[in-house]
């Protein structure tokens, strides 16, 4: 099959294209700058680099030309400059499902976030307005909805730092979270590629066990055999920090209100085996910090 990545110098997207090209699919990535972008050389002869960008939208409509399905991963978060979430999320990826439609492309893959996060902010509206324009298209949309990415939010990007064994709880830290490993959401998108659909679907996505984040801390401590230092951050302070005019500190406010207040994905299981996908635990990840803390012993 003759697929286009969009986002393929992110994680998931580059995880996606790697997979997709290693099984024999014919891939094609949209890059700004092409193979001289500095992540566009990571990719094999095998993979078309092509140079293209969202914010261009005179740039898609070849990109998209001869292309059976696009997996599209892109996001400006969570570094976004100049208007990101409006120039990219939103109207970068309209334009995408526009030109996609317009050249006869069959499937698309879409990846937007959990269903259960309804808190306003600049990127809820970019992702699902992008949902609903793809939902009302001519191709077969297959939307993807992780939860939160235990490899973002357990890390230290958020105040979650293993290695040093501090860890920022966002409200009570007692709500359950379905934390979800982003390898695994790349896996999702690359069986949507690969399945035979006769309807539209939307697929919400979680980690085998939810948990709260007090309890991801005891599972750190256990792997690690330490003790962590817990800072908190109370819902007042990010209901304020919501309330900012600024796009980005608003979307980083409603995603961690929304990470306060839980998000269980009740459906992770079944959505696991309907698309074959093996899903990593917490305690998986957490393993993988079991060295690293050695090292900095």
């Amino acid at each position: 099959m003759k697929v286009l990545v969009v986002g393929a110098t992110g994680f998931v997207g580059g995880q996606v294209a790697q997979a997709l090209c290693a099984r024999g699919h014919q891939t094609r990535v949209l890059v700004r700058g092409g193979r001289a972008h500095p992540r566009g050389s990571q990719f094999e002869g095998r993979v078309d680099v092509v140079d293209g960008d969202l914010t261009r939208p005179e740039t898609l409509a070849s990109a998209c030309t001869g292309i059976e399905a696009v997996v599209c991963t892109a996001t400006s978060m969570p570094q976004c400059h100049e208007n990101g979430l409006l120039r990219v999320d939103h109207d970068g990826v309209s334009s995408l499902v526009q030109a996609a439609e317009k050249a006869g492309v069959k499937k698309f893959v879409y990846t937007s976030y959990s269903g259960n996060v309804r808190c306003d902010s600049p990127l809820e509206t970019a992702k699902r307005s992008c949902e609903s324009l793809l939902l009302n298209s001519a191709m077969w949309a297959v939307i993807l909805r992780p939860s939160y990415f235990m490899e973002m939010w357990l890390s230290p990007a958020v105040g979650f730092d293993p290695i040093n064994s501090v860890a920022r709880i966002y409200g009570s830290g007692m709500k359950k979270i379905s934390y979800v490993s982003a390898r695994d959401v790349a896996d999702f998108a690359v069986a949507a590629v690969e399945k035979e659909i006769s309807i539209d679907q939307i697929v919400e996505i979680g980690g085998p066990q939810p948990l709260s984040q007090l309890e991801a801390v005891s599972v750190f401590e256990s792997k690690l055999r330490t003790k962590f230092d817990l800072n908190s951050v109370p819902l007042e302070a990010l209901e304020i920090q919501h309330s900012s005019s600024d796009a980005l500190q608003k979307t980083f406010a409603a995603l961690m209100l929304s990470y306060a207040k839980g998000d269980t994905v009740a459906e992770a299981a079944a959505n696991s085996e309907k698309f074959g996908v093996r899903l990593h635990s917490v305690a998986d990840y957490a393993s993988g910090f079991v060295s690293q803390s050695s090292k900095s012993a």
